[in-house]
């Protein structure tokens, strides 16, 4: 592992540990966060499954949350894939432009 996945997982892991999404669910449950995964250059991506599909306030936060990973000092970039309801592609791409 290199150094700078180890310092990417434990910034990634800091900003995670008490996220809620916005009806007040944490964001590291196991039905909302599905994967992370953390490259050795220190790019971090994440599969969400949003709880409320039809929500914009959900995906509002779900740009708070990789606003709040890219400007982490040591994470040099953050994706965010949507899974698990209608048009998630088009989530995707509104979160990640």
């Amino acid at each position: 592992m290199t150094k700078a996945k180890k310092i990417a997982q434990k910034g990634l892991a800091k900003i995670l540990r008490n996220r809620k999404e916005s009806h007040g669910k944490l964001i590291t449950d196991k039905s909302i966060l599905k994967g992370v995964e953390v490259s050795d250059a220190g790019n971090i991506d994440l599969w969400i499954c949003p709880p409320h599909p039809h929500c914009p306030c959900c995906l509002d936060g779900l740009i708070d949350l990789r606003n709040e990973v890219n400007a982490h000092k040591n994470i040099l970039a953050c994706h965010i894939e949507i899974i698990g309801v209608p048009q998630s592609e088009r989530w995707t791409a509104a979160i990640n432009e």
